[in-house]
């Protein structure tokens, strides 16, 4: 870096230190040669809470770490709690250069005061934001004497960054048999929810399981992580703290994104196998898209999305046929939405309004949702929740769906996977499904 521009960005932070009067937190934003975000988070190693997700195929990657301010609720109105958490927060920051990404998670069940678990947002100490070969760094410090300096030390540090290799312990084999919590309770319950569905009680609920894998050795973390990368390009990899556990995992589903005022969102439902050769593949992907049972329950996902999104004011939601999504060991059909936000909303807002969508919970949403407690013998969390970030000002953001994971604690691994049971679902095909959509977490534990 030339000498002008050290003196331009200390000036810069000097002048951001006494605009701020030591009152909230200044922030810094700058440039530096490419990093692995994954890579950052696996050096520094923090405790939680954490945050990464990253696409792969898109070549975008975010990790962060350190809070510095904290923000947890619970309750049918944690959407609206958070944003308003989130504007007094930006109120509080002095910025050079971009504002700083808020990570963001938000469980399946909105909780109360005797149970569930707490929404958390939280801004980050420290994030590094790779996109393609372009790594931008951000640094946070609250606004005392002194903070300009402590920030330069601190870019200084991230400008030569030396990653900590740390190779994992040899790799154990998968079970043969895992330990599904609350036993054999999956086959009745979709049985029971088939009922329902005749008797007009809701059209469709998404019923999950879990299970449980206990080793000697404790799993690595970042490593799962690292493979979940490289097996599973388009999807999205995450890691997300949980009071009980890191939740790891590569996810389908984008719940909602929004850049420069366009709205972008997704209908992921109806799935089948991969096939062991190109013709099985090929006609295993025709009759996903011909068949009657899957196009019922992705049309009325799709359709809910749409009508959620209308309802918060977002202009012109629009969604394209269905496509193929190809995973690793299942296809899924994914109908892509798009529209345009209006100036008067934020990115909560819309958010609120589509958590949890009928892909992950059921429709209608306020009938199907009260039954799910009944069936199901575990505690969901933040799986099928929505995790990602904020940007401070609350116009920018990216949530996911929080599938195909696995919740981490020491040599314990809590896997997750889910149905969504319609009219005409068949016990055994659902647990087939459940099982496929395992794999993908299963696979990439070490």
């Amino acid at each position: 870096m030339a000498e002008a521009d050290v003196i331009d960005e200390s000036a810069l932070l000097a002048e951001a230190e006494a605009s701020a009067g030591g009152v909230g937190f200044v922030a810094f934003t700058f440039g530096v040669p490419e990093l692995d975000p994954l890579a950052v988070l696996e050096t520094l190693d923090e405790p939680a809470p954490r945050g990464y997700f990253e696409n792969p195929s898109r070549q975008r990657a975010h990790a962060a770490g350190a809070p510095v301010a904290q923000w947890a609720g619970r309750g049918e109105l944690r959407f609206q709690k958070a944003d308003k958490w989130l504007r007094a927060l930006d109120a509080s920051l002095t910025c050079v250069g971009p504002r700083p990404r808020i990570i963001a998670t938000f469980p399946f069940y909105p909780g109360d005061d005797q149970q569930g678990a707490d929404a958390r947002l939280f801004l980050p100490g420290w994030q590094v934001v790779t996109e393609g070969s372009v790594t931008k760094v951000t640094l946070v410090e609250v606004a005392s004497l002194g903070c300009a300096a402590r920030l330069a030390i601190r870019a200084e540090s991230f400008r030569k960054f030396a990653y900590r290799p740390t190779p994992p312990s040899p790799r154990a084999p998968v079970p043969t048999v895992l330990s599904e919590v609350g036993g054999a309770w999956f086959p009745s319950a979709v049985n029971r929810a088939t009922e329902l569905i005749k008797e007009g009680s809701f059209e469709k609920i998404v019923l999950t399981r879990a299970f449980d894998w206990r080793r000697s050795e404790p799993f690595s973390l970042y490593a799962t992580l690292h493979r979940l990368r490289r097996g599973n390009p388009p999807c999205h990899t995450f890691l997300v703290d949980e009071p009980d556990g890191a939740l790891v995992g590569a996810t389908p589903e984008t719940l909602l994104s929004l850049f420069d005022g366009s709205v972008r969102s997704e209908s992921v439902a109806g799935t089948t196998r991969r096939g062991e050769s190109a013709s099985e593949d090929a006609s295993l992907a025709e009759a996903l898209l011909s068949s009657e049972k899957d196009l019922r329950e992705h049309s009325a996902v799709t359709a809910s999305i749409l009508r959620r999104l209308h309802m918060v004011g977002v202009l012109a939601a629009t969604s394209r046929n269905a496509e193929l999504l190809r995973l690793g060991n299942v296809m899924h059909l994914r109908t892509p939405i798009e529209g345009t936000m209006p100036a008067d909303r934020r990115f909560l807002e819309v958010a609120g309004e589509l958590h949890p969508t009928p892909a992950v919970g059921g429709k209608p949403r306020a009938l199907a949702l009260p039954f799910i407690p009944g069936f199901e013998p575990h505690n969901r969390g933040l799986y099928t929740g929505a995790v990602g970030w904020v940007g401070s000002d609350g116009r920018t953001g990216k949530l996911f769906v929080a599938l195909r994971c696995a919740r981490l604690r020491g040599s314990e691994a809590r896997v997750f996977a889910g149905a969504g049971i319609v009219a005409g679902s068949d016990p055994q095909a659902e647990s087939t499904e459940t099982e496929m959509k395992l794999r993908t977490i299963l696979e990439a534990l070490i």
